[in-house]
């Protein structure tokens, strides 16, 4: 689907990435996670051709065709809507920008989205869901979507994702996502890259990494496991350790306990705040 290859990219004389390479395959969907201004929305920005890399470059599958970005839909965390329009006039606008004879409106109106409301007017909700709804109109091959669904109420968010589920289902779009709600998206996500100093410090499928990510319950550290961070309590600690071998559980002092994602997540940025 995409290749980034030995992308460098800096805002102004600090840096974000320096030789970064990235392959993501048709049909994955990826989450990129990190500790706060690691550069993850950054990398989304140029997937999706926002901003432009000072060198490398970013390479498209022929799926995505001659013109990239008219396959590409962008969900950022800063919606880029006309705020003067209405709602009415921001889908014939989109409509004409596109050459796109319709844009589905169920979900807006599923949402109470008035088609006279003003961009203005409506919650960052309803724009999320707005935006979604011209974005799909396109029938993009690749979704990215940044951290604005955190901001969203719990209704809209359920309506956001079986949206994204039904695309997954129906017509198998690789999406890229940046620290969603954990929770919420576990069941969807594939493959976690977590970024670390402008590098990639994990990349592993959801399946190894909850394999390989356990939580080990014990009055002391187990001085044979990498440990990642660790919670100490007045009676016991909790050491979250990585890579987890399967072979050592018998020899360990403790309980061994499996996580979920955002277990997972916390344990490797709570190591890195450590």
């Amino acid at each position: 689907m995409l290749e980034i290859k030995n992308l460098s990219f800096s805002y102004g004389k600090t840096s974000v990435f320096k030789d970064f390479n990235l392959k993501i395959s048709q049909g994955q969907v990826c989450l990129i996670t990190g500790i706060n201004g690691v550069g993850k929305s950054t990398l989304l920005r140029l997937m999706a051709g926002v901003l432009r890399p000072a060198q490398g470059e970013i390479v498209f599958g022929e799926k995505l065709g001659v013109d990239p970005q008219r396959k590409i839909g962008f969900i950022s965390d800063i919606l880029s809507l006309y705020e003067s329009l209405t709602v009415t006039q921001a889908i014939d606008y989109h409509k004409s920008v596109y050459n796109i004879p319709s844009v589905d409106d169920t979900l807006i109106k599923h949402t109470k989205i008035g088609s006279r409301q003003k961009i203005k007017e409506l919650s960052t909700g309803q724009r999320t869901i707005l935006h979604l709804s011209l974005i799909l109109s396109t029938e993009p091959e690749l979704l990215l979507i940044d951290e604005i669904i955190h901001s969203i109420d719990a209704y809209l968010r359920r309506v956001f994702l079986e949206q994204l589920v039904q695309l997954l289902t129906k017509r198998h779009i690789t999406v890229v996502m940046v620290n969603l709600n954990f929770h919420d998206i576990e069941h969807l996500v594939e493959r976690v890259i977590l970024l670390k100093s402008g590098e990639i410090a994990v990349d592993e499928s959801i399946e190894a990494l909850k394999a390989k990510v356990k939580k080990i319950v014990s009055d002391s550290p187990p001085d044979f496991l990498n440990i990642l961070t660790q919670i100490d309590y007045s009676d016991h600690s909790e050491f979250f350790v990585y890579p987890f071998e399967e072979k050592s559980r018998g020899t360990l002092e403790g309980e061994v306990v499996d996580l979920n994602l955002t277990e997972i997540v916390t344990a490797f940025i709570g190591g890195e705040y450590a």
